[in-house]
């Protein structure tokens, strides 16, 4: 609606002019009425009119007087001026103060219509103009950050042409930081997503003058005037995610590097994007920051486990069903990953390659349970829709928790008993007593003389003579001795033949031809 203030000394013309024509009809809302000249000028600082219909003749303030104040003040105002025929050269005057027209009283309808509905296109050209200007304008800026952070392959003069055009559209700071927004919606949401992040930020940071927005290679971008302070991040996450919390996204945060002119921005860009690029390995729910990258890489540092030891450990923990081994030895495989530099789908791959190792050995091996693989597929898949490495650790975390409570494991049975079963289960493994004691969150020496004195039989002999007993099954089927050392655990060859000889007194060829003609 265009707001309209009619000004007249006189109370019957006032309200009557308020109540003459159906003004809503016509795209217009009367404001306010004002009494005189200095009434006006109160009302207008009020309401802010489009429209002032103003008499020409009123005591203290006339009419000339009040529009010259007005012009002072709005200098785009429309001004309709009301004369008696006494009046009609004075009113010719106030023309020249570029009033819109000039009505006789009384004032014919029709006539005022007509000028009303000429102001209305009017004033829509003028807010047309003035939007196309802002549009333009927020390119023009725009389009001179890209080029500003993408400073690639110009040269002394054009850059310095490039950075005098920035100061001219009011881009200008004593220290400057590139902050980069990476959305990621379905296609659906995408534009809407997009839309409301580009909102936010107009909001957080160029309605309080603290930057503009850009975008730039599928992401949002502001260039701060002012580098944040870090207690400052936490505020704008949480912003940033309550404006896209209905829009089903997700979304990663980066600061680069603080500078301390424009010329430097393409650094902070690039640092930004470092970060970003790295948002899988380094996203916790929090803005990225400079630094983070060299804080992760010297926490990388120092021995580690190999992936062979902590996927058997794993494999274990599931089996036994201890939860909290699991919990703990995920980022550990993780970390392992991330020190091989290896990309996101890498690492996700090598998940999904051990768990699918693990679920694969503790089915078959459970009584009840071979053939259920099919359970796990909606598992596996939501594994590799994870956002960030600490969304994989917990959707690998619920596939195994989903495979332990399928099996049925209590964690309170002793642990001499879960070993045994662990034994009998899995003795073509390569157990050792300290992956086990790991597991069970004891010392190797300890839980050895545990299993000592509760079976009567050292860990490693209890195991070989279990491999063994398995061994002359083998045999007396008639498998070929290299078939039954490596279905039992063996992989070398000569050693099975020795441990064999240690503990049945002969060799496997020669069981196996005593059994063959038994």
């Amino acid at each position: 609606m265009i707001k309209v203030l009619i000004v007249d000394d006189e109370p019957k013309l006032r309200e009557g002019l308020r109540t003459f024509i159906d003004w809503e009809a016509e795209g217009y809302q009367v404001v306010d009425t004002a009494v005189n000249g200095k009434d006006a000028l109160d009302k207008y600082k009020i309401h802010d009119p489009d429209l002032v219909l103003a008499d020409i003749r009123m005591p203290g303030m006339d009419g000339l007087q009040l529009i010259q104040r007005l012009r002072m003040q709005d200098p785009l105002l429309h001004i309709l001026i009301l004369s008696g025929y006494a009046d009609f050269n004075y009113a010719k005057t106030a023309m020249t103060q570029r009033a819109d027209g000039y009505l006789l009283k009384p004032v014919d309808e029709d006539e005022l219509l007509d000028y009303l509905r000429n102001i209305k296109r009017v004033i829509e050209e003028e807010k047309a103009s003035e939007q196309w200007k802002r549009v333009t304008s927020d390119w023009n800026r725009e389009a001179l950050i890209q080029s500003i952070v993408m400073d690639e392959g110009l040269g002394e003069e054009q850059s310095a042409q490039l950075y005098e055009r920035a100061g001219q559209v009011g881009i200008q700071g004593k220290a400057f930081q590139i902050m980069l927004l990476s959305l990621q919606a379905g296609e659906e949401a995408e534009a809407r997503t997009d839309a409301a992040a580009r909102k936010a930020l107009i909001h957080l940071f160029e309605q309080s003058e603290r930057g503009w927005v850009f975008s730039i290679h599928a992401k949002l971008g502001v260039l701060l005037k002012e580098p944040l302070l870090s207690v400052e991040t936490e505020g704008i996450y949480r912003s940033i995610s309550q404006a896209l919390s209905g829009c089903g996204a997700y979304f990663s945060i980066a600061l680069g590097d603080k500078v301390t002119n424009l010329a430097e921005a393409r650094h902070s860009y690039r640092t930004a994007y470092e970060l970003i690029r790295q948002q899988f390995v380094l996203d916790h729910g929090e803005v990225l920051m400079p630094g983070m990258l060299q804080a992760s890489a010297a926490a990388r540092q120092g021995e580690a486990r190999t992936a062979e030891e902590l996927g058997d450990q794993l494999y274990f923990a599931v089996d036994i069903g201890n939860r909290t081994a699991v919990k703990t030895l995920l980022p550990e495989l993780g970390q392992l990953y991330m020190d091989e530099a290896l990309s996101e789908i890498d690492i996700k791959d090598r998940f999904a390659e051990l768990l699918t190792t693990i679920m694969h050995k503790v089915l078959d091996q459970s009584s009840g349970q071979p053939g259920r693989q099919k359970e796990f597929t909606g598992a596996f898949a939501e594994m590799q829709k994870a956002r960030t490495i600490l969304d994989l650790y917990d959707k690998a975390e619920s596939l195994l928790e989903q495979l332990m409570s399928q099996l049925g494991e209590d964690s309170k049975h002793r642990e001499v008993k879960i070993m045994l079963d662990l034994i009998h289960r899995n003795y073509n493994e390569s157990l050792k007593l300290e992956t086990l004691s790991s597991i069970f969150n004891y010392n190797s020496a300890y839980l050895g003389k545990l299993f000592k004195n509760t079976t009567g039989e050292y860990f490693n002999t209890y195991i070989d003579k279990v491999r063994i007993e398995k061994a002359k099954t083998y045999l007396e089927e008639g498998l070929k001795v290299y078939q039954v050392a490596e279905k039992v655990g063996y992989t070398n060859v000569d050693y099975f033949h020795s441990k064999f000889r240690k503990y049945v007194g002969t060799s496997p060829s020669a069981y196996r031809k005593q059994s063959n003609h038994a």
